[in-house]
C-alpha cells in the first residue's frame, strides 16, 4: 500500500502577541528551516534575553518542536520563503440575532456578546452554530441564524428604493 503521507510540519509566524499566519512547507524546506533558526532558539541562555517581537514557532504532528526569537528581518526572510505554503483559516459565517437584528462577525462574537448581556462568564459558540444549523431552536434564550451576504445585499437595495 503506497500512499502518500501527509504533511504533518507547520510553521507558525507571530509578531507580539499577534498570529500573522501558519504555513504547511514540506518536509525538506521545514527541515532547512530548523537548521537555518536553531542559533535563535529561545531555550539557549542568550537568547532569552534577546529582546525582539517576531517569533516563529515550528510544530510537527502537533508537537512543537520550538520557538524561535529572530530580528524583523530574518522574520521576512522567512516569511517570504514560505509565503506559498500558507494555511489559510476556514471562511467564518456571519450570524444575526434573530430578536435584536445584531449581525455578528462570528459566533465567537455572538458568544462574547451573549455572555456579557447574560452575566456570564462564558457562553459556548458551538450551541449558538447548532441553533444557526437548526438542531436547537435557541441558544442562550435567542433565536440565531446564518447570515447569507447576497441576500442580505439585495434586502438593502430594496429598502433604499
Amino acid at each position: 500500500m503506497t500512499t502518500k503521507a501527509k504533511n504533518r510540519c507547520s510553521v507558525l509566524l507571530k509578531e507580539k502577541d499577534s498570529m500573522i499566519g501558519t504555513y504547511r512547507p514540506t518536509q525538506k524546506k521545514f527541515h532547512s528551516l530548523e537548521k537555518i533558526l536553531e542559533p535563535f532558539r529561545v531555550s539557549y541562555p542568550k537568547m532569552k534575553n534577546f529582546k525582539s517581537n517576531y517569533r516563529i514557532i515550528l510544530m510537527q504532528e502537533n508537537v512543537k518542536i520550538g520557538t524561535y526569537k529572530v530580528s524583523e528581518k530574518m522574520f521576512n526572510k522567512i516569511k517570504s520563503e514560505i509565503e506559498q505554503y500558507q494555511s489559510f483559516a476556514a471562511i467564518c459565517k456571519k450570524v444575526r440575532c434573530i430578536e435584536t437584528g445584531v449581525i455578528f462577525k462570528n459566533a465567537e462574537e455572538a458568544a462574547r456578546w451573549v455572555a456579557i448581556i447574560k452575566k456570564r462568564n462564558y457562553c459556548h459558540l458551538d450551541l449558538i452554530k447548532q441553533c444557526c444549523r437548526g438542531k436547537q431552536k435557541t441558544s442562550y434564550g435567542y433565536h440565531w441564524e446564518f447570515v447569507n451576504e447576497e441576500i442580505e445585499k439585495v434586502k438593502a437595495q430594496l429598502n433604499k428604493k
